[in-house]
């Protein structure tokens, strides 16, 4: 074969833990392109993945079941459903799901240790997260551009929405607990099983129902504007637990809620304003 010649590779992935779904599949490579990935890797048949190919943005080891030359209508069409990496919007989701998770872990800990100062900290940042992450890019970037495309698109939505106004509630509930020297275990125990299940969701099922009907050209406006929504994002800042009571802690959640609000407004994407407090 030609230095240059198109290979049809049939593959399977064998990443053991990847939660992806995407195990076996078809490539289309140059041959010496291909012979370079495998002798990348050791073993009969295995070679790394090329770049950008995987959906979660690592080179996967995989296994050749197949390699004929390609067709031409192969060689036209070849891997154009592929995101690009460098612009994977859903990676970068994923990749602030772990740091959630991690975020929850250390609430466990201190819940366990009765730290509240601790927890006004942590909570803080969970509560930014889920402003950053949940409301701002998704809600006002990811969720109108795919709610069309895929299957069921406004239900799910419906109830991610949903969920995003329950934990940042909840949340707004225990840090004015914790003001008081409270740890309301029920309530922020509820927040961090039902968020992880939240992500679990998310990550598991919903990304890769994008994955399958967004286009590329899709998924780097996404990854574009969300990159804009970091730039200018302020993040919540926990402040001094003991410096103010209850209400002025009030006063200070009905400007983060506006805040909030007028975001959604400029951004076509309806919400309430939910405050905490009396």
């Amino acid at each position: 074969m030609s230095e240059n010649k198109m290979v049809d590779v049939q593959y399977e992935c064998l990443n053991p833990s990847c939660q992806v779904y995407c195990k076996k599949g078809v490539i289309v490579l140059e041959e010496s392109y291909f012979n370079e990935l495998s002798e990348a890797m050791e073993g009969e048949n295995i070679f790394r993945g090329p770049q950008g190919h995987c959906r979660m943005g690592f080179s996967q080891p995989y296994k050749a079941i197949s390699v004929t030359e390609a067709s031409n209508d192969e060689v036209e069409g070849a891997n154009s459903d592929v995101v690009n990496m460098e612009k994977n919007p859903i990676k970068v989701l994923m990749d602030e799901h772990q740091e959630v998770l991690r975020k929850l872990d250390t609430l466990e800990d201190q819940i366990r240790q009765r730290d509240v100062e601790g927890l006004w900290v942590t909570t803080a940042a969970v509560e930014n997260d889920i402003i950053l992450h949940s409301i701002k890019k998704e809600e006002s970037v990811l969720f109108p551009l795919v709610e069309g495309k895929i299957s069921m698109g406004s239900r799910l939505i419906g109830i991610m929405d949903e969920d995003h106004r329950e934990f940042i509630t909840l949340l707004h509930a225990y840090r004015c607990g914790l003001q008081d020297g409270e740890m309301l275990d029920g309530i922020i125990r509820s927040v961090i099983v039902n968020l992880r299940n939240h992500i679990r969701k998310e990550d598991e099922e919903f990304f890769m129902l994008v994955y399958d009907n967004v286009s590329v050209a899709d998924m780097e406006k996404i990854y574009d504007d969300m990159l804009k929504i970091d730039k200018a994002h302020v993040t919540f800042e926990a402040g001094d637990r003991k410096a103010k009571g209850l209400s002025p802690y009030a006063e200070d959640r009905r400007k983060l809620d506006a805040e909030i609000a007028s975001f959604k407004s400029s951004s076509a994407v309806g919400g309430e304003e939910m405050c905490c407090g009396g």
